[in-house]
């Protein structure tokens, strides 16, 4: 029953951080890289779907949805060995994860070059919210999870 409740908990903590992502996300977001990026993919539509059915909304919103989930599930499994306040922690953790997030749109951006401008401001775009979320993980976390936030790592005796 425990472990069905921090199943629960955890979830729940991932819905809510998608929530803020497009809350407080969307509108810092949007002037500063997503319109572009939105301008780009009209510009491009026989490469990009501009198109969405209620089924790519769905989609679009469940791969959001799991690229949080396992974010914060490695912050999860990392945090009792990081150092630093819950804040600092989630920075490192999702900055950690957006270094990957940007590095795979730089390497698709050199595949492409009729598109580059795309992932620059996807790159961007990833920052700004990448930055949001591991900010809201680090206040909201230790609400979930108090007893894991507030475990430390120890480390085996040594002679």
């Amino acid at each position: 029953m425990n472990q069905l409740l921090s199943i629960f908990k955890f979830l729940l903590l991932i819905v809510i951080l998608n929530v803020i992502r497009y809350v407080v996300g969307g509108p810092i977001e949007f002037p500063i890289a997503a319109s572009k990026m939105f301008a780009v993919m009209e510009k491009n539509s026989t490469f990009f779907n501009t198109h969405f059915t209620t089924v790519d909304w769905v989609t679009s919103y469940f791969y959001n949805f799991m690229m949080w989930l396992i974010i914060v599930w490695v912050f999860h499994l990392m945090n009792p060995v990081l150092r630093g306040s819950h804040l600092v922690k989630s920075m490192k953790v999702f900055g950690i994860m957006f270094l990957f997030y940007a590095s795979l749109s730089a390497v698709y951006m050199n595949h492409y070059s009729h598109t580059r401008d795309f992932y620059v401001y996807s790159i961007l775009d990833g920052l700004i919210v990448f930055s949001i979320v591991a900010i809201a993980n680090g206040l909201i976390y230790p609400w979930f999870f108090r007893e894991r936030a507030e475990a430390k790592q120890t480390l085996p005796a040594t002679n």
